[in-house]
């Protein structure tokens, strides 16, 4: 019985705030689509390529803002309100989780919405690229807790970066990109996803690890 109450005050609690981090996405995404089409002869005639082109963008960038912003946070206050060390490392990962699988399928369905089908290569590398990201954010999360301010420092400027990064790659070169998988042999593109899928895997669950470890350490500061 207590376990029940567990899992579900975890399913509420974390759930909650993934769902809550896709709106926020949602809302950027449908802003973006009709912002960037305000000057055209229809609001409505080019609203879902640029809202899936833009929210591609930002729903990778949140799965590394998530862990950084969100569970960097939630995580020794959930300690500090009475949840266990791994309670609150097992509601981290439905957070992500929350976040990803929603924000997953409102690009999805963006995508189709944008095209009228299914683009396999592109879908399969925007999940390939939410679990790198949530893998990198939840161990920039572990330095903020473990180094202090210095991982703070850290957070943020990996934060910056990706972001930078992230605009630049994604308005500038996403085009020559898939032109240039596009080109490659289909059983080698697939082929070369599940390597980076498999990477990114291990790397996911290198730094559920790597917090796991260090909540048994992390100690609560009045």
């Amino acid at each position: 019985m207590a376990e029940s109450r567990i899992i579900k005050r975890n399913v509420l609690f974390w759930g909650k705030s993934g769902l809550q981090l896709t709106g926020i996405m949602l809302i950027f995404m449908v802003v973006y689509g009709f912002l960037f089409n305000m000057g055209s002869g229809s609001i409505f005639g080019d609203f879902w390529k640029t809202a899936y082109f833009y929210g591609g963008i930002i729903s990778v960038l949140f799965a590394l803002i998530g862990p950084v912003a969100y569970v960097g946070a939630y995580l020794p206050m959930a300690l500090s309100f009475g949840s266990g060390r791994r309670e609150a490392v097992f509601g981290a990962q439905i957070f992500c989780i929350a976040y990803g699988v929603s924000s997953y399928i409102i690009m999805v369905l963006a995508g189709i919405m944008s095209s009228g089908k299914l683009d396999g290569k592109l879908d399969v590398l925007i999940a390939v690229l939410f679990i790198f990201m949530t893998a990198v954010g939840q161990l920039v999360s572990v330095a903020q807790m473990h180094f202090g301010m210095k991982g703070m420092i850290l957070g943020i400027v990996m934060v910056v970066l990706c972001m930078v990064g992230g605009f630049v790659t994604g308005i500038g070169f996403i085009d020559q990109i898939m032109a240039w998988i596009n080109k490659i042999q289909t059983n080698v593109v697939w082929t070369l996803f599940a390597i980076v899928a498999i990477v990114s895997i291990a790397l996911y669950a290198v730094s559920v690890t790597v917090l796991f470890r260090e909540m048994r350490y992390y100690e609560v500061k009045a």
